[in-house]
């Protein structure tokens, strides 16, 4: 999180990574220095790959209720659980009617490639006229995440998701420095998010 005082200052911070949920979790792990590889699941995972560095029992519903997620697909998960630990750990308070001097800028490489390949599956196996589910659409769009984290705590500034392949995380937070220094927002949260699915892993192998 950035918040302008005389030039912008992290103010907090949080993590969903392969150690854990949250800040503690990730200061723990990285400091124990312990790998985070584990073997995958044929049934769940049917990628090629026989490791990943995944979540450790990452379930949407369990982290954010039933309401609101029944259609969310990993990779908005993981960035809406991930903003709403750095809400409660510490971060910017954000009030329940919202914040409109509070942006959001993700960094992604491509969204959630799962999501886009399941649905263009759909339209070849579907009946017609190729009877896809349209709920799963908005999880196509590469900003589906931040906007979806925008919804949820009520982050009513500017909105952005930045691709730029492995530097997503960088040029997002340079992407809420210019925010900031032209006086578009007076805190940002920032940050970056990827999801481990069987089709990236086809992608990436």
């Amino acid at each position: 999180m950035v918040t302008e005082i005389r030039g912008p200052v992290i103010t907090g911070w949080s993590a969903v990574s392969p150690y854990g949920i949250g800040r503690e979790a990730f200061m723990e792990g990285a400091r124990s220095g312990r790998t985070t590889a584990v073997a995958l699941d044929s049934e769940q995972w049917s990628g090629p790959d026989q490791q990943a560095c995944l979540v450790p029992d990452f379930d949407i519903r369990g982290e954010l209720g039933r309401k609101g997620t029944r259609s969310m697909d990993r990779v908005t998960g993981l960035a809406v659980t991930a903003v709403g630990r750095l809400l409660k750990d510490g971060g910017e308070p954000i009030g329940d009617g919202g914040d409109d001097r509070a942006a959001l800028v993700l960094g992604t490489n491509t969204g959630s490639a799962q999501s886009m390949m399941a649905l263009t599956h759909d339209t070849f196996v579907q009946d017609k006229p190729y009877l896809v589910d349209p709920a799963q659409f908005p999880n196509t769009v590469m900003n589906c995440a931040s906007g979806q984290c925008a919804i949820w705590y009520g982050l009513k500034g500017p909105n952005a998701t930045v691709a730029g392949g492995r530097s997503s995380g960088l040029l997002a937070l340079n992407y809420a420095r210019r925010l900031l220094a032209a006086g578009r927002a007076r805190t940002v949260l920032c940050g970056a998010v990827e999801e481990y699915s069987s089709a990236r892993s086809w992608l990436e192998w």
